[in-house]
């Protein structure tokens, strides 16, 4: 279908070769879920006749197999055949070159699938890849939104995405890439050197900057010079002894010309333009509420960092197969985590693009955020518009905390702490105070050690199992997933290990941990447990709202083999030799972590106070 449209710089298969369609990507949605269904109910038939329980995971599936089938079985109007696998072009399926241009990725963007779709198809199209995301998939949102998504047709969805598209252009010929920074009389935005951004003025959070700035200039020794970015209502006054002592932590106020949403507590929407406006070409952005446990110009020295330029961190939440987002972006739905966006790190010489872009969607604010839950997932869309990469931390978010967890444990590279972002305990009343406020982290067990080994091939041979499990045999599923890394044309398709890990090597990934850019076992592993993640909020005896998480073993309690098609087999391991009955949840004590250790007294003794109004 878009094959007229691919851009110059499409790449050939080697050799000639065709892309396998046994991907998660592999044929039209009228094709693939019609086999869904019919699979799935010939296993239910199979196992009501032998007398078996149907597992929770089946259950699942039972129940998408007759959503789908109702959503693709009508006839009553004509239907625009969906892409197979090879009918997409692989700069749809797969990010750009890292120097590929903006011309070439407004391009791929424009011509991105979805031209000429409904809404539904799309939808369609994202439950090949996104029908597991349900258990995670952000409800809060949904409810918001879903009525504005129920009435946007596809002229509406493509008709976003070519303003965005143009606001990029118009952006590039007023000059916003220019080397010379505005603040040094030029026009453009991408700054030079290095330096840290917070957005702060409501309430007290101008004093929580405060805090952080002294934590990190005192007790880590950083350099790094400081901007915080307040709306003109929030100014503080001349003779505020706040101002002084900003000064003497090397921090400047910037008053950003933009208006303070006067019935909204928290104003998330001036954090693009912070970021955008500040005078670094590289910025570190902090939340007032957000501690780092080292000084915060060594997480530019991350290898996945410096490798894409651009790292976030991940949310508790998915976004759901029916966000007109995935259409609006032409990407397939992709199963992975959201992303909060208390800490950011971005190189503009590299994604200025991005960053302007996540301005535009921030300028009205009020309406992207019925397809983002605040200002977090904007810049994940900005960076699949794009068709971009971006670097993650080497665990999944944990929930920290004392008698309840009350704040987003962040990782870096390594799997080690390197952020406290205590979003909620500003919201716990009283109670709290130095020696209660934290101490232990729930966390998934996935670094530096892997929780269990992988089977060995006899040791495979040995549990006897069926003979699509045979993953070095070439009628396997598994040895064609493998075929498919070899085939496909993945940028810089290098498999790299667990402490540089970028979003891709999470994404969609099943219960064998494979997902879009294949990784070592061991990431693959974390990949295949965090499915089993399920986070909640739940409201504690002195707190408004705590955050905790358990994991379910994402298969049921009687596990279904590789292919959600065959019929449960009870013994069968995937060939990373994980047990989904075995949790990889543990909980780790501050105590015994020498960058948590004494964070807490360290931040009470510099005048810290957990409990506040500001956002």
């Amino acid at each position: 279908m878009a094959q007229s449209l691919l851009p110059t710089f499409k790449r050939p298969l080697e050799d000639g070769a065709e892309y396998p369609k046994e991907t998660f990507y592999g044929g039209s949605p009228y094709e693939v879920h019609s086999t869904f269904v019919a699979r799935t109910l010939a296993t239910l038939r199979t196992l009501l006749r032998q007398g078996n329980p149907i597992s929770g995971g089946l259950a699942k599936r039972l129940f998408a197999a007759v959503f789908i089938g109702l959503l693709t079985s009508s006839s009553s109007r004509s239907r625009l055949p969906l892409p197979l696998y090879p009918d997409v072009p692989h700069t749809h399926l797969y990010p750009l070159p890292l120097d590929a241009t903006l011309e070439q990725r407004l391009d791929a963007w424009r011509n991105a699938p979805g031209i000429g779709w409904e809404p539904a198809d799309f939808v369609a199209w994202n439950l090949q890849t996104c029908s597991d995301v349900i258990p995670n998939h952000n409800k809060d949102l949904i409810a918001k939104a879903s009525l504005i998504w129920a009435v946007m047709n596809s002229t509406a969805v493509l008709g976003h995405r070519e303003r965005m598209a143009r606001y990029l252009e118009e952006q590039r010929d007023a000059g916003a890439f220019e080397a010379k920074h505005v603040v040094h009389g030029g026009r453009g935005y991408v700054g030079t050197g290095r330096g840290m951004v917070f957005t702060a003025g409501n309430a007290d959070t101008l004093q929580r900057v405060v805090y952080t700035l002294r934590l990190v200039r005192h007790e880590y020794g950083s350099t790094l010079p400081a901007a915080v970015f307040h709306f003109a209502s929030e100014r503080p006054d001349d003779d505020d002894p706040i101002r002084k002592e900003l000064d003497q932590l090397g921090a400047k106020l910037v008053q950003a010309n933009r208006s303070k949403d006067t019935s909204r507590t928290k104003n998330y929407h001036l954090k693009a333009q912070a970021i955008v406006e500040a005078e670094w070409a590289e910025v570190i952005y902090l939340d007032s509420d957000n501690l780092p446990t080292q000084a915060p110009e060594l997480f530019f020295d991350q290898p996945n960092y410096k490798r894409l330029g651009a790292m976030f961190w991940v949310d508790y939440w998915k976004t759901s197969a029916n966000n007109p987002m995935w259409h609006i972006l032409g990407v397939q739905c992709r199963d992975e985590w959201e992303q909060e966006a208390g800490q950011i790190l971005i190189d503009k010489r590299r994604h200025l693009d991005t960053m302007l872009l996540s301005q535009y969607m921030l300028i009205d604010w009020q309406y992207w955020y019925y397809f983002s839950d605040g200002d977090k997932d904007i810049f994940r869309f900005a960076f699949l518009a794009l068709r971009k990469r971006w670097a993650l931390p080497g665990r999944y978010v944990g929930a920290a905390g004392d008698f309840c967890s009350h704040t987003m444990q962040q990782f870096d590279n390594t799997g080690r702490p390197g952020f406290v972002h205590y979003n909620l305990l500003k919201q716990i009343p009283s109670g709290v105070g130095r020696g209660f406020s934290w101490g232990r982290t729930k966390q998934v067990a996935s670094f530096p050690e892997p929780p269990l080994r992988p089977l060995t091939k006899t040791e495979f041979l040995e549990a006897r199992l069926n003979h699509t499990e045979r993953w070095w045999e070439p009628d396997s599923i598994p040895y064609r997933q493998e075929k498919r890394y070899a085939l496909a044309p993945y940028p810089d398709p290098v498999i790299r290990g667990a402490d540089d890990v970028e979003a891709d090597m999470l994404a969609n990934a099943k219960d064998d941990g494979r997902a879009i850019q294949p990784a070592t076992a061991e990431v693959r592993r974390r990949a295949a447990f965090e499915r089993g993640v399920r986070p909640y909020f739940h409201g504690g005896s002195i707190s408004a709202l705590c955050i905790d998480f358990r994991w379910e073993d994402p298969y049921g309690k009687e596990r279904e083999a590789n292919t959600v098609m065959t019929v449960t087999d009870k013994t069968a391991p995937n060939e990373l030799g994980i047990d989904w009955g075995i949790s990889p949840l543990e909980i780790a004590q501050w105590s015994d972590d020498d960058r948590l250790r004494d964070l807490e007294g360290r931040v009470y003794d510099y005048g810290f106070v957990p409990n506040g109004k500001g956002f």
